[in-house]
């Protein structure tokens, strides 16, 4: 048998072959692919982590919120389970007891852990209902209050304002009109 001969054309690069046909020199098409795939999986990995690590911050922070939400809610249910809030003549720094510094609305207690309860605040007044002979300064009123509690905890910077409004049956003559003395 004679060998033919092939006509080459122009851009037409023979390759040795090896078992099985393949051409035994690759150009590195595969190479590149491979490595673009690389970089866009990097990038996947990336991008997730730093979403993950955003997303765990916006729960920390909303987890102390509302810790600091549920201290000061305490703080204003333990102050109005007791009458004397009602009578008292400024505000109180609880759990410590103590009076605050500044003056309203600028008033800060001493202590990082105290939360401040401002003095209630006499909202409006009304006749009790089922009474019908008034004796004096005797007669029942049925008394609106607003009872503000705020606190800021010093570490995060969290911040809680709580306004809630009570009514409480008094006698007459103990809703002071706003601003107090």
């Amino acid at each position: 048998m004679k060998p033919t001969h092939m006509k080459l054309q122009p851009g037409f690069c023979p390759t040795a072959t090896v078992a099985g046909g393949a051409p035994s020199s690759q150009r590195g098409a595969t190479l590149l692919v491979s490595l673009i795939m690389l970089v866009v999986l990097t990038l996947f990995a990336v991008t997730g982590f730093n979403l993950s690590s955003v997303n765990l911050k916006i729960v920390g922070n909303f987890q102390q919120q509302k810790a600091t939400e549920a201290a000061v809610q305490q703080v204003l249910e333990q102050v109005m389970s007791t009458v004397t809030i009602f009578d008292a003549p400024a505000a109180v720094c609880l759990p410590s007891g103590n009076a605050p510094s500044g003056t309203h609305p600028n008033q800060t207690c001493a202590a990082s852990t105290d939360i401040l309860v401002e003095r209630p605040m006499c909202s409006y007044t009304t006749t009790a209902k089922g009474y019908t002979k008034k004796i004096g300064e005797l007669t029942p009123q049925d008394t609106n209050w607003q009872v503000r509690a705020r606190y800021t905890d010093p570490l995060t910077g969290a911040r809680a304002a709580i306004v809630q409004g009570v009514a409480v049956r008094m006698l007459a003559g103990n809703c002071p009109s706003w601003p107090y003395p």
